[in-house]
Formats: C-alpha cells, structure tokens, sequence
C-alpha cells in the first residue's frame, strides 16, 4: 500500500458569527427570543485600537452575509468606500465595529482579528444578553400600530425631530425620557430594563421613543368606556442638543403615539421679478437664533422646544448685498411652525 502524498495544504479562512437580536422584538415578545433584525444591517470600521490607533474616514466596510439561522458571518475582509466590487484582508488587531441598518440605532462592538483559538463567536461582553448585539429601533423602525390596543393597554410611542436653528438635521441627538417612575404588576412578566426610554436622531434628525404598555405606567382597571375618562401622563422628555439640554413636559394620551413639535416660522426671500434671493441672513427680536434661505429662497427658523409664545415677532431678512426688510405681523406660537410673509426686494 502507497503512503499518500500531500501535494497541497489548504487552510480556509475562519468566519465569525455576530448574533445580532432586534431588542423591541424581543422585548415585546414577538418573533421568537431572539429575533433576527429587520431589513439589510451593514458593519462598518471605524476605527483600529491596537496595535496602532487609526481612524477610519469614510469607514470601510466589513464584507458579511446573514445565514439562515440568521447571524451574521464575516471572514476578515473588507471593502473601501469608492469600491465596493474589492476585498481586501483584514490585518492582525483590534477594532471598533459600528452595525447599521435603515431601522435601528447604530450598534457597536469590538473585533479582535484574527479569531483567538478556535472562537466561532464574536464575543459580546455584557451582563444581561451577553454575546448578543441588541439593537434598538430607529425613527424608520415599524414599530406597534398602538390605534389597534383596546383600552390604552399597548406601548405608548413618543416622536419628535432635532435641528438646528436654520433647519439643518441633527443626527445622533439624545433624546429621553426623563423622572417616569415604571411599575411591576404582579400578574404581567417582569418589565426588568427598558431601554427604549431614550434614541439618538437619525440622518434625518427624526427619532422615537417607546414607553411599556400602560398597566406599567399606570395601575388604572381596565374597565372600558364610557365609564372611564381616557388615560393622560404628563410626560418629561429632554433633548441634547449641541447647545445644551432642552425639557419639556407633555399631556400624552398613554397607549397613542405623541409628537414633540419644534417651534419654528419660515418664509421666503424674492428679488426683482420673483427670482428667489439665496444665502440671505434672517434674524428676529426673539432670540439670537440665525438662518440663510436657501437656493430657493426659502429659509426656516427653529428655536428651543421650551420656548414661548411671543405676538408680532420682529422678522428681519438681510441680503448678501446688504440690503434689509422686517416685518412684524407674524407671531411665535409653541409647538408650530408660523409662515412669515414673504420679503420682496426689488
């Protein structure tokens, strides 16, 4: 009998599984513990913490597949910004790993490659779902159609957006829900922790919020109309903006959904003939709060979500020659957005 010969070693590349879990899903209880998250989820590299520290500006992109169990496979390659048709290997040493998808908050968690040992697993250290990346919703995220809940029992869903004072979106804003004591009925499953209280703006500057269902807020029986009143929380909710901290308190009808509206006015800037005036400065008597209009003349002014009402608003629109109008027949209301007339300059 011949010995056999090896004529070649071939050793496959190691593949990681990321177990990623759709936390409201599984808060909820729906779609099995641990549900697979929605739509198409993208790993994206920000940046290498060993052996050297590196930035990543655009990020590259780690190249994955889901499987039918529904983990997410990589083998240490990645692809760059300007083309997405090359792989390129993965060198030795530890990285920050950013998971994005159209319907969450962004993920994060850290890669050492190559694998130690025989792992098969990236793990996810963390006390109470460890080695499962849980990610939560975003402002896109389907969440429940609370109008189907019968007697206010469902989640209460808070939305709202963040700009800055000319209108520009303020992505990765925090926005929370502030002093809401929860409780813990004896004949419901543990509430234990809720992490949907708060949710960080998207591209958009859109975000949502989700509160438990009522009887976790609110021991009121469940008896049903007409011989009870509908059941109202006031409801702090505290948005970061990159100029501090704004609160406010709402009268939310529990079990609905609830939209934080901005404090706004708008117009519009013309020149001679209609022609729109772009990059054109516009102030008020409110605030030191700024904006330009835009190509189209068009310009927004936002202020703070706290902010009062206040009657004939001095508007003033200045354009890029100098030249300035006011008007003072508008007037500020909360939680609106109120058209200013348009300034015609000739």
């Amino acid at each position: 009998m011949t010995a056999a010969q090896v004529f070649e070693r071939f050793t496959p590349t190691p593949h990681l599984a990321l177990s990623v879990v759709d936390g409201l899903a599984s808060a909820l209880r729906i779609r099995g513990k641990f549900p697979t998250p929605l739509g198409d989820l993208a790993c994206e590299i920000v940046e290498a913490t060993a052996p050297v520290q590196r930035i990543f500006d655009p990020p590259r992109v780690l190249w994955t597949f889901r499987n039918p169990s529904g983990y997410l496979l990589l083998d240490g390659t990645y692809t760059e910004a300007g083309d997405r048709t090359r792989r390129w290997p993965l060198g030795p040493g530890t990285y920050r790993i950013r998971v994005r998808g159209d319907y969450y908050q962004d993920g994060e968690f850290a890669l050492q490659w190559p694998p130690a040992g025989d792992a098969a697993r990236i793990p996810i250290p963390q006390p109470n779902d460890p080695d499962n990346l849980v990610l939560l919703p975003g402002a896109a995220y389907p969440l429940p159609d609370v109008t189907q809940d019968r007697l206010q029992l469902g989640p209460t869903i808070l939305r709202g957006s963040a700009f800055e004072a000319d209108g520009t979106p303020i992505e990765g804003a925090l926005a929370e829900v502030i002093n809401l004591p929860l409780l813990q009925p004896a004949n419901l499953p543990p509430l234990g922790n809720w992490p949907f209280l708060s949710a960080r703006s998207n591209s958009s500057g859109d975000w949502a919020i989700v509160l438990p269902g009522r009887r976790y807020i609110d021991g009121a029986p469940e008896i049903p109309p007409p011989n009870t009143l509908p059941i109202r929380k006031q409801i702090s909710v505290r948005v970061h903006y990159p100029g501090g901290a704004v609160t406010t308190v709402h009268n939310v009808l529990l079990g609905s959904e609830h939209s934080v509206r901005n404090t706004a006015l708008r117009g519009q800037v013309l020149g001679a003939g209609g022609r729109p005036i772009a990059a054109a400065r516009i102030g008020t008597s409110v605030s030191a709060a700024t904006s330009t209009s835009r190509r189209d003349g068009v310009w927004f002014l936002y202020f703070d979500l706290d902010q009062a009402a206040v009657q004939n608003v001095t508007v003033t629109a200045t354009t890029p020659d100098g030249v300035s109008a006011t008007d003072s027949s508008a007037e500020l209301r909360p939680a609106s957005t109120v058209v200013v007339p348009t300034f015609h300059f000739s």
